[in-house]
């Protein structure tokens, strides 16, 4: 337990650190102000003018973030990883763990803090036609999507020896199925499809049922990542 904490510890202060951590929330943020400035001062909608951003900014931008991040997860140490559970200093659940919860909970933690400050300035100074509920549905739905990102990305990540194979694995998987999905009419498990109904959503024009639906299907994705990505692991010869 002690070392799976301190693992869990070290990672997530490396997370803080890192200038593409840093690089990332700046980009999410300057553009966030700007859409409120632009809100306030043209009478913009509220649920347009946060799906816009979201298209814009904050999908392909934490797309790239997180794809980084969690792809560099367990690949990015592969020297440190042998030493360590060769050492017997920690195992390798332990390790795989540490790794999953830090890079999944630093992700949640960067989407909440943008988001919420965002949502509320829209309320405030935009035309208020989104629904609270259609709102909060609409960021759980973007959140679960970006933790299967990472949970994708940190499988990729024990499956690929190099990071930039797996960042680009990543990548083109999300954009591909949800390209395919959406033209096979799959919109609830379309990444992009999901995103193009975000207006609607917002204001709650969209069935609670369908969005449940969405969560369920990305979530259930990401937990079959994760256990997938775990098993490989633990029987992976370091």
């Amino acid at each position: 337990m002690q070392a799976f904490l301190a693992i869990l510890q070290y990672d997530f202060l490396q997370l803080t650190r890192s200038w593409i951590s840093r690089t990332w929330v700046l980009l999410l943020v300057a553009p966030a102000i700007f859409w409120v400035i632009v809100a306030e001062n043209g009478s913009e909608l509220a649920s347009e003018t946060m799906a816009f951003y979201v298209t814009t900014t904050l999908a392909p931008i934490s797309a790239f973030a997180v794809a980084i991040l969690a792809s560099s997860a367990i690949s990015g140490e592969a020297s440190i990883i042998s030493d360590s559970i060769l050492s017997r200093s920690v195992t390798r659940t332990e390790y795989v763990a540490a790794k999953i919860i830090s890079r999944i909970g630093f992700t949640l933690i960067v989407y909440t803090i943008v988001v919420i400050p965002f949502t509320y300035l829209m309320f405030r100074f935009a035309v208020d036609d989104a629904s609270f509920g259609g709102v909060a549905l609409g960021w759980l739905v973007l959140a679960s999507i970006l933790t299967f990102l990472a949970a994708l990305g940190i499988t990729m990540s024990i499956a690929m020896a190099n990071v930039l194979p797996a960042v680009l694995t990543v990548l083109l998987t999300i954009i591909l199925s949800g390209a395919v999905l959406q033209f096979l009419g799959l919109s609830w498990m379309s990444a992009t499809a999901v995103i193009d109904q975000l207006p609607q959503t917002f204001r709650g024009e969209t069935a609670v049922w369908e969005q449940i639906r969405v969560l369920t299907v990305f979530s259930s994705l990401s937990l079959i990542a994760l256990i997938t990505g775990t098993f490989v692991f633990r029987n992976k010869d370091l």
